[in-house]
């Protein structure tokens, strides 16, 4: 006969069999291979506009992103940062990652600037979490009559 308490090692409860990484708190990835909508916000231009005019800083508008399987993501959608209403797509690079931060880079095409297509390319800092985040964009001066920004926007996974 098998000594009880020989017999009750050679059956441990469940819990005992899981792995310690079971029980620790789960690194936030980007949630890759999902979709998210994004709420754009405000935003702050750091240069005058010509002619006296003042820069719109509420600059609302969605967007619907891509995360692929990687650090790579697609985003598109519109906003208003003026008259008419703008729209533009982008592709994300977002390398860096320091537990729930993501940082990188964007770059692709806007319209309705001060021409019908521009360029858009920048950097991000990005929070994610289960199912929010929340994005810091920024933008160099890339024209005599542009501004460098930095822009808000909250995101939800779908």
């Amino acid at each position: 006969a098998v000594p009880a308490a020989r017999a009750q090692n050679a059956n441990p409860p469940a819990e005992a069999t899981q792995s310690a990484e079971v029980n620790q708190p789960a690194q936030v990835s980007q949630a890759a291979g999902a979709w998210h909508i994004n709420l754009h916000t405000v935003s702050h231009h750091f240069s005058e506009r010509q002619h006296g005019k003042k820069w719109n800083e509420e600059n609302l508008g969605l967007g619907i992103n891509y995360a692929f399987p990687s650090n790579l993501s697609l985003q598109a959608g519109f906003h208003r940062p003026g008259k008419p209403l703008s729209t533009y797509a982008t592709g994300e690079y977002t390398p860096l990652t320091w537990g729930n931060l993501h940082s990188g880079v964007y770059a692709g095409l806007r319209t309705n600037y001060t021409r019908p297509v521009m360029a858009a390319a920048g950097a991000l800092v990005r929070w994610q979490g289960e199912r929010y985040s929340v994005t810091v964009r920024a933008a160099p001066k890339t024209c005599g009559q542009c501004s460098a920004f930095i822009a808000l926007e909250f995101g939800w996974k779908l």
